[in-house]
C-alpha cells in the first residue's frame, strides 16, 4: 500500500486529503527515498523544496497559484517509483513530477512519462538519457555526470597527479552512466581505470569490491554510489592502510557522507551548487535565513531542493494563466537564461546558461 509521506506543511491543515485539493492549486508530485539507506538524500531534497514553496505560498502579493507538493517514498527502488508515479498521475492528477531522485528510478518511469507527456522537472540525477531528445518534457539545470566526472578527473590527475585510479561503482544504471563518463574523461588523458569494482544498490556489502581495489595498489578511488556504502568502504579502506584519495559525485550527499565517516580520508565530492554557507546572493541569504528559522541544516542537498523550487516558482511568471503543463519546462529554461536572481546564484554572465561544478572537501 502506498504511504503518503508529506505534503507542504502550509497546505496540510487547509487541504487535507488529495481529493480536497482546490482547482486553483498547482499540484506537483515527488518520488524520493524517505526510508532505506539513501533516505538522507530524499529527506533533504524534500526539506529544501518545501522550505521555498512554503515561503512563496505565504507571500501576499504572489502572482501565481498556490503550489502543492505531494511527496511519496520509493526507498530508491525503481519498482516503487513506478507505483508512486502512477498514483501521482492517476489519483492525485499532478501537472508534473518535480525533484525525483535517482538514475535507475528515472529510467524505470520513462514509458509512463512518455505516455502521459508529463513534465519531468529538476530530477536529482545527471544522467545523459534525460538530456538528449527525450520523448517527454524535461528540465535540468544541474551539471551532468560527465561534467562531474571531468571535474573529479581534473582533481585526481591534473592536480593530485594520480595515474592508478580505481572505480567503485553501484551496479545499476547510475553506475553504468558514470562509469562511461569517467572512462571518457580518463581516456582524454591517456588513462583508464586500473580496476573497476561493483556493489549492489541499497546495500553496504562492499567487502568484495574492497578486496579487489586493495589488491590493485591504486592510489585513488573514484566512487559512484550513495553515502551509506561509501562511508563503510572508506572507513574500511583507511583501516586497512589505504593512503590515497577518494572522490564522489553530488548524488552521494556530501553532508550525509561526511557525518558518517569515522576515519580521516582525503576526500573530495563534486557538487552542483555553490557552498550554501558562503555564497553571496539574494537567494543564498534567503535560504540561510529560512533554514535558521526552521532549524534546518545548511547542506548542498537542501539548498538544491530550495533552488529547484525557486526556479519553478519564478517560471510561473513566464506562463499564461491558468498555468498549463506544456509551458513548464520551457518557462524554467527561460528563468535560467533571464532571471537575475537565479543567475546570480551560479555566477552566470552574458550568454552563459550552464551552471558549473563545485567541490566539497572533507575536513
Amino acid at each position: 500500500m502506498l504511504k503518503l509521506i508529506s505534503t507542504l506543511s502550509c497546505c496540510i491543515a487547509l487541504l487535507g486529503s488529495p481529493e480536497l485539493i482546490a482547482d486553483d492549486e498547482l499540484r506537483l508530485g515527488m518520488s524520493v527515498a524517505l526510508s532505506g539507506p539513501a533516505k538522507d538524500i530524499g529527506q533533504q531534497l524534500r526539506q529544501g523544496a518545501q522550505l521555498y514553496f512554503e515561503y512563496a505560498n505565504a507571500q501576499p502579493d504572489k502572482s501565481h497559484q498556490v503550489v502543492s507538493l505531494m511527496v511519496l517514498d520509493d526507498g530508491y527502488e525503481p519498482s516503487r517509483t513506478v507505483v508512486n508515479t502512477r498514483y501521482l498521475i492517476e489519483q492525485h492528477k499532478v501537472m508534473a513530477l518535480f525533484g525525483n531522485m535517482g538514475t535507475p528510478t528515472a529510467h524505470a518511469i520513462q514509458a509512463i512519462l512518455t505516455h502521459h507527456q508529463l513534465p519531468f522537472l529538476v530530477p536529482f540525477t545527471g544522467a545523459d538519457f534525460l538530456r538528449h531528445n527525450t520523448a517527454y518534457p524535461v528540465f535540468n539545470w544541474r551539471a551532468s555526470y560527465l561534467d562531474e566526472a571531468s571535474e573529479q578527473v581534473r582533481y585526481l590527475v591534473d592536480e593530485q597527479k594520480h595515474k592508478a585510479i580505481a572505480l567503485l561503482i553501484q551496479a545499476d544504471e547510475f553506475g553504468l552512466t558514470l562509469e562511461k563518463s569517467f572512462r571518457q574523461a580518463l581516456t582524454a588523458r591517456g588513462l583508464s581505470p586500473k580496476v573497476t569494482a561493483r556493489f549492489r544498490r541499497n546495500s553496504a556489502d562492499i567487502n568484495k569490491a574492497l578486496k579487489e581495489i586493495m589488491r590493485s595498489e591504486v592510489t585513488a578511488v573514484a566512487m559512484i554510489g550513495t553515502y551509506q556504502p561509501l562511508s563503510v568502504f572508506i572507513d574500511k579502506a583507511m583501516h586497512r592502510g589505504f593512503k590515497g584519495t577518494f572522490t564522489g559525485v553530488s548524488f552521494t550527499s556530501s553532508s550525509a557522507l561526511f557525518a558518517k565517516l569515522t576515519s580521516q580520508p582525503t576526500l573530495m565530492i563534486s557538487e552542483v551548487v555553490p557552498n550554501p554557507n558562503e555564497c553571496q546572493a539574494q537567494l543564498c541569504d534567503l535560504f540561510r535565513t529560512l533554514a535558521a528559522k526552521h532549524t534546518l541544516a545548511v547542506s548542498p542537498q537542501i539548498f538544491e531542493g530550495f533552488l529547484n523550487a525557486a526556479i519553478f516558482v519564478s517560471a510561473l511568471d513566464y506562463c499564461r494563466q491558468p498555468v498549463q503543463r506544456t509551458c513548464l519546462s520551457g518557462a524554467m529554461q527561460q528563468v535560467l537564461q533571464k532571471d537575475p536572481t537565479i543567475r546570480a546564484i551560479f555566477g552566470l554572465t552574458g550568454t552563459e546558461n550552464k551552471p558549473r561544478v563545485y567541490r566539497s572537501y572533507f575536513q
